[in-house]
C-alpha cells in the first residue's frame, strides 16, 4: 500500500513539474545563467552620509534584488527576455499575463523608482507590512500581498527612495504611466 502511495505521489510530482517546465518553455522565461547575472547588475548605490541609513539601504537593495525579486516584473526586458538595466525598476509590461489570459491580473508593473507615484514612505512601509494599499484595497496578482517586518519594509522603502535621483526623472515616470497605465491595469490598482 505504501509503495502504491509513494509511486502515485512521485508520478503526481513529476507530472506537475513537467507541466511547469512546459509553461516556462512556452513563455521563454528561463532563469538567467551566472554569466547573464554578472552582466546585468542594477545601478550602484550612492554612499549615504549616515552609516545606519547606508546599512538599511544596502539591506533594502539585497531584499529587492535577491529576496522579493522586484526586478523580475518591474524592470522591462529586451528581446532575449533579459532585464534592461538602464531601466531598473522603472515599470514594465507583463506580456506573459496576457499570453496566459489571466483575468483580473495586472498586465503592467509600475515604476518603483522613488516609490510609486503619489505614495509616501509611510504608504510603502504599510503596504510591505500588511499587503494593504494606501486606499484600503489590495494589489492585483501577480503582485504578492507582502507581510514583511517593519525593519525590512523600511529598508526596501529607503532603497527605492535612494534610486529616484540616479535612475529616472518624474517626467519619465509620468510618461511611462500614461503610455501603459491607461490601457491596462497596474499592480497597485484596487
Amino acid at each position: 500500500m505504501l509503495r502504491f502511495f509513494l509511486s502515485t505521489f512521485y508520478l503526481f510530482v513529476f507530472l506537475s513539474l513537467n507541466h511547469l517546465w512546459a509553461v516556462e518553455e512556452e513563455l521563454n522565461i528561463f532563469p538567467l545563467s551566472k554569466e547573464e547575472v554578472l552582466q546585468s547588475q542594477p545601478p550602484a548605490l550612492k554612499p549615504s552620509s549616515n552609516p545606519k541609513i547606508g546599512e538599511m539601504i544596502q539591506h533594502g537593495k539585497y531584499l529587492v534584488e535577491a529576496v522579493a525579486l522586484c526586478g523580475d516584473c518591474h524592470t522591462p526586458k529586451d528581446s532575449q527576455n533579459r532585464p534592461i538595466m538602464d531601466k531598473w525598476l522603472q515599470g514594465a509590461t507583463l506580456a506573459w499575463v496576457n499570453q496566459l489570459s489571466y483575468k483580473d491580473w495586472s498586465s503592467h508593473a509600475v515604476s518603483l523608482v522613488g516609490l510609486p507615484e503619489g505614495w509616501k514612505e509611510a504608504d510603502m512601509v504599510q503596504y510591505l507590512e500588511t499587503g494593504m494599499l494606501p486606499n484600503g484595497g489590495y494589489t492585483k496578482p501577480p503582485m504578492p500581498p507582502y507581510r514583511m517586518s517593519h525593519k525590512d519594509a523600511l529598508a526596501i522603502t529607503l532603497y527605492l527612495e535612494s534610486l529616484k535621483d540616479g535612475n529616472n526623472s518624474e517626467t519619465d515616470k509620468k510618461e511611462s504611466a500614461t503610455k501603459s497605465g491607461e490601457e491596462s491595469s497596474t499592480l497597485f490598482d484596487k
